[in-house]
């Protein structure tokens, strides 16, 4: 039997081993319950729900600002082929009605939003489920997308923008759709010249450990969502055959990314946050088709081991994005549960309709790939042993786990829209917002808030300077540039660092690791920070090397998602906050030590938090603990 692994020159090969051992010797996990059924129900009930929003022209209108939206309806017309071909064949009139009218917007060029480079891997693929049933408007389908001309119709091109470093995510999405174009024989172009776009611009981009890095080239801004957003798509051109002169290269990096996301994979089914689009329901669809593609892979070469942790990993991003299905079978498009129209949390461009149906798209997808019901989930590498990892290029993220329980940590000092320190708490069993699961950023960036304060707030070192005055770790130092939201920011400016150790003598299930903070903070030669993190404890000491007159750490807590309303208690030398059933306790562990809940309320993602300082006035050192359970 063979087993389904990267090559020698992947950065975590040896935790990729260790873990694989720990799942041969591991009993099966607990089943996730989402087997065919249950993932093709989810797809439907979406389905569905905008059904209803469909014009007579195949349109799907968006009800809340009561248009058509970016790739809502191709995005409907994939989902809905794939609901026909599993008997749901009501819906076969609708689907062809929205593939129709968004193969009419690309080639007339009336896109809305000016999206077009998201419509071919969506139209291609439902093409190709609803030719066999409609052959003779398959026909006039075909007839028109051989029309198309790549450098004409789409946005990202070099012929339409001539800069390398905007030849990002579209680029790669609108490339993945064309090689499906270029299989079914509608394009008159080969694909030396998708060959050329990926050699040049898309697999510079991926770090060592698979990870895509989007921005631009000289200064990519690397958006966890985008990463898995990207190789997502450009795995739909693999399995659809692609073979051209970076198919081997890409391969690699495709797959040495689908193990980093496994490796990093919370207990409860969601990649780690950074930057923009973070903790929409669609970075877990994405990696939902990434994990099933893998299993599958795996399962094809007989490591059933394998194949049944990426199982799981995908039944458990299904789970993630189920959580958030409301009533009518829509999702809340971001974790928190605010009314859309609010767009508490939303990016600019989020579109409530359109993150609704290319989540379910992707969904979809993931369905067409599953390996099966008779593959045995297995544990994923959260939910068994213990390692502590780093990300590489320029993603500064930390993520460490032990069974049950996952801690991120962003690492970079100088970005304001992604601010450093412990971001998430999450831990197996319990609401994956009460760790909480975002800090507060020092600037909006991207997002959009209707209530509390913008500030960057995350579990991190606090400490007073003898003017009286307190400063956070969180709020970073002077880039010493102008912040640019589109850009990014280059990680050397400011001269920022960090020096990361993970102890030699790490326990099955005991992590203990230490970040040194580098850089010019305020009244500080030096700053590490401690933690040892156990199943259902996390230890934290800060160490201060300065003149200040207290030591402190501030602790974020869950407030309010839009709907449910925390209860949060500070007695003596803790705090503690209860939601939905769960609660997290934080303990100052040094005589003396003060608890102080602030009065304002700090914008998030998922809604609103609350932030704590505990200090101990004279000291250079603060130690805390931080306990998770159910109420």
């Amino acid at each position: 039997m063979l087993a389904y692994t990267s090559d020698s020159a992947y950065p975590w090969k040896s935790e990729l081993d260790r873990f694989r051992t720990e799942a041969e010797q591991a009993r099966l996990a607990e089943p996730s319950g989402w087997d065919r059924s249950r993932k093709i129900a989810l797809i439907e009930d979406i389905v569905r729900a905008y059904s209803v929003y469909q014009q007579e022209n195949g349109a799907i209108m968006d009800p809340f600002s009561d248009r058509e939206r970016y790739y809502s309806t191709p995005a409907y017309a994939f989902a809905a082929a794939v609901l026909v071909k599993n008997g749901r064949t009501d819906l076969l009139s609708s689907a062809a009605a929205a593939l129709t009218h968004s193969i009419s917007l690309v080639v007339r060029g009336e896109v809305r939003d000016n999206h077009a480079d998201f419509f071919p891997i969506l139209m291609l693929r439902a093409y190709m489920l609803l030719q066999p049933l409609l052959p003779e408007q398959a026909t006039q389908w075909a007839a028109e997308l051989e029309r198309i001309q790549p450098e004409e119709t789409y946005v990202f091109t070099m012929s339409k923008m001539n800069n390398p470093n905007r030849m990002i995510n579209w680029n790669a999405i609108m490339i993945s759709g064309e090689y499906l174009r270029y299989r079914e024989q509608l394009a008159s172009e080969g694909i030396e010249w998708m060959d050329q776009y990926l050699e040049s611009y898309h697999l510079p981009r991926f770090t060592a450990l698979g990870l895509y890095q989007d921005g631009p080239l000289d200064r990519p801004n690397s958006p966890l969502a985008y990463d898995i957003a990207t190789r997502y798509h450009l795995g739909v051109m693999l399995d659809a055959g692609y073979d051209g002169s970076c198919s081997s290269s890409l391969a690699e990096y495709i797959r040495r990314g689908a193990f980093t996301s496994l490796l990093t994979l919370s207990p409860l089914g969601e990649i780690p946050p950074r930057g923009r689009s973070s903790q929409h329901q669609w970075n877990e669809a994405a990696a939902a088709y990434v994990f099933s593609s893998h299993a599958s892979a795996a399962k094809q070469i007989g490591d059933l081991v394998m194949s049944g942790v990426f199982a799981r990993a995908a039944n458990l991003c299904f789970a993630a994005v189920d959580r958030w299905k409301m009533e009518d079978g829509r999702l809340n498009i971001v974790r928190n549960r605010y009314a859309p129209t609010v767009r508490h949390g939303y990016e600019i461009y989020t579109n409530h309709t359109c993150y609704n149906l290319w989540t379910v798209a992707a969904l979809a997808n993931a369905y067409l790939c599953d390996p099966g019901d008779e593959v045995a989930e297995l544990p994923i590498p959260s939910e068994i042993g213990s390692r502590v990892l780093q990300m590489d290029g320029w993603f500064e993220t930390i993520t460490a786990s032990v069974p049950g329980q996952q801690i991120v940590l962003h690492t970079a000092l100088n970005d304001p829209y992604t601010v450093p320190g412990l971001v998430r708490i999450h831990q197996q069993g319990l609401p994956g917002l009460i760790g909480p699961a975002a800090a507060g950023h020092a600037v909006s960036g991207f997002t959009e808030f209707s209530e509390g304060e913008t500030k960057a707030i995350s579990y991190c070192p606090a400490w007073r300077t003898t003017d009286g005055q307190w400063h956070s770790l969180a709020a970073g130092i002077p880039c010493g540039v102008e912040y640019n939201r589109d850009a990014g920011i280059n990680p050397s400016d400011g001269g920022g660092a960090v020096v990361f150790n993970v102890a030699e003598d790490q326990g099955q299930a005991t992590n203990t690791f230490t970040v040194d903070w580098v850089g010019p903070l305020v009244g500080l030669k030096a700053l590490r920070t401690y933690y040892t993190q156990r199943p259902g404890l996390l230890t934290v000491t800060y160490e201060f090397e300065g003149e200040i007159e207290a030591a402190g750490a501030v602790i974020p807590l869950m407030y309010s998602d839009g709907e449910e309303q925390a209860v949060i208690t500070v007695s003596g030398d803790h705090v503690r906050c209860e939601y939905c059933g769960a609660y997290v306790e934080s303990t100052v562990l040094d005589k003396g030590g003060e608890v102080h809940l602030q009065d304002y309320t700090v914008a998030s993602r998922n809604g609103l938090l609350k932030e704590v300082r505990m200090i101990v006035s004279g000291s250079q050192r603060i130690t805390f603990t931080v306990r998770l359970g159910r109420i």
